[in-house]
């Protein structure tokens, strides 16, 4: 029998409509964080910096829809082992670092790093190349769950802001409610052109 992706997707967004999963912290895990805080829109391209967190796919996939691309990048096999197959048919897989994303200038919408920015590694060239991939517009979106904040200390987000407007990201914000951290920043047309213009002089 022929699989057709729009069947299948059609019901896997039904099932998820009727379906209510909360985590420890009080939070709808994945779905309703995604849909109401990070919302990446129908048809988007978003980009996965680091899978700590495969639980989060099939919710990324939904919102995503069928003319939307999903790239998850992670440099160890292992965790991009955890992706099942069936998320996998719906994924571009890259096996690399985000100090080196390979990928084409100004090609996605959004970036996510789900409790995993702080280890990525070195932050300025990750920050450089999560501004080198994000088209006008895009945004980044560093999230940490209850899990990964009883793990390690809290994100800081002076630090964080610093590091991202240096690069030339603009309209900066957080969340921290506790249980979950959400900071984004958004790469504003025109702004910080001469910053990346002149980082790779």
């Amino acid at each position: 029998m022929l699989r057709d992706p729009y069947r299948q997707l059609f019901f896997e967004a039904n099932a998820a409509s009727h379906k209510v999963r909360v985590g420890e912290g009080g939070l709808s895990w994945p779905d309703n964080v995604i849909s109401e805080r990070i919302n990446p829109g129908l048809g988007s391209r978003l980009l996965v910096a680091g899978l700590t967190a495969p639980e989060i796919i099939p919710a990324l996939r939904l919102r995503l829809g069928l003319t939307g691309q999903l790239v998850i990048l992670d440099p160890s096999a292992e965790a991009l082992g955890a992706v099942t197959q069936n998320d996998a048919f719906w994924s571009v897989i890259l096996k690399a670092g985000a100090e080196r994303i390979p990928v084409m200038d100004s090609c996605l919408d959004a970036i996510l790093c789900w409790s995993s920015f702080m280890a990525l590694g070195p932050l300025g060239q990750i920050t450089d190349e999560f501004f080198r991939v994000l088209a006008p517009g895009g945004k980044v979106f560093i999230t940490y769950d209850r899990l990964a904040l009883s793990k390690g200390p809290r994100p800081c987000l002076t630090g964080l802001q610093a590091l991202f407007l240096k690069t030339g990201f603009a309209r900066m914000d957080a969340e921290d409610d506790g249980d979950f951290f959400l900071f984004r920043a958004e790469k504003v047309p025109g702004f910080g052109v001469a910053h990346s213009r002149m980082g790779r002089a």
